[in-house]
């Protein structure tokens, strides 16, 4: 099963465009981070850190490992990590690791599955460059985030504005697919904003506004009035605008 078909070289620029404001939005990516960190278990051998843009977490997978690798498709989110931390970095897809079999003790990654071609072809990859009994921690976007942000662009112009995300289903179905001991679970989160402008500048700033589809219009002031107007029936008690996330948490480990 497919996602949207991404075009890397995009991908890669609206990421890059963000590199400089990441550190500023990325409060959802901090709150999954952490409990990623929590459940990763000491090693001597290789960390690699897959999608991991300015590496604000470097330091703490760093040591939990003997060498950390941090890997992304944005050249400018690893020049950015460079300047605020020594480390080995490189430049690379995701889904085509220039990387040995079995050469991984940790494969950690933090809310960039999402970005995949193919989650299956992702993950048998992963796979290939664990070593015996390494682990894997990944955490993805999953089908019905961004509510009620979505439907609300739906009903202001009929466009579908957000990628396809797996269901929590199918990416259990792909990691039966391997031979590992592999589970999945599903994190529902909620994040809290005085505007829908707020709300939009955090999915920019961190690079997060690129969609595949091709038919979604031209967000102008009047669209964007639209948009306020119609969120505004899902502000809450406390005056904030809700935009709720489906995160599937991955854990795995291959067989010696």
């Amino acid at each position: 099963m497919l996602h949207s078909h991404y075009d890397k070289a995009r991908v890669a620029r609206y990421f890059a465009r963000a590199a400089h404001s990441y550190t500023q939005h990325d409060g959802l990516q901090r709150q999954i981070a952490e409990l990623l960190l929590a459940k990763l278990q000491p090693t001597c051998g290789v960390l690699l850190d897959v999608g991991c843009g300015p590496a604000h977490h470097a330091p703490a997978l760093r040591g939990t490992a003997g060498q950390y690798i941090g890997l992304d498709i944005a050249p400018t989110m690893l020049e950015v990590a460079q300047q605020s931390q020594p480390g080995d970095w490189l430049l690379a897809d995701m889904e085509r690791l220039p990387l040995t079999n079995e050469s991984v003790a940790c494969l950690h990654s933090n809310l960039a599955m999402q970005w995949a071609n193919d989650n299956a072809v992702l993950l048998r990859e992963w796979h290939r460059v664990l070593a015996a009994n390494g682990q894997l921690l990944a955490s993805t976007v999953l089908a019905g985030s961004m509510w009620p942000l979505n439907e609300c662009f739906a009903e202001v112009d009929g466009t579908v504005r957000h990628n396809r995300w797996l269901t929590a289903e199918v990416l259990q179905q792909h990691l039966e697919l391997l031979p590992w001991q592999a589970s999945s679970s599903v994190l529902q989160v909620t994040q809290a904003y005085p505007s829908v402008t707020a709300m939009l500048r955090d999915l920019k700033g961190i690079g997060a506004n690129y969609t595949a589809r091709t038919q979604a219009s031209y967000l102008g002031r009047q669209r964007l009035a639209q948009l306020e107007q119609v969120m505004e029936q899902y502000r809450n008690d406390a005056g904030m605008l809700p935009l709720r996330w489906q995160i599937g948490l991955v854990q795995a480990r291959k067989q010696a």
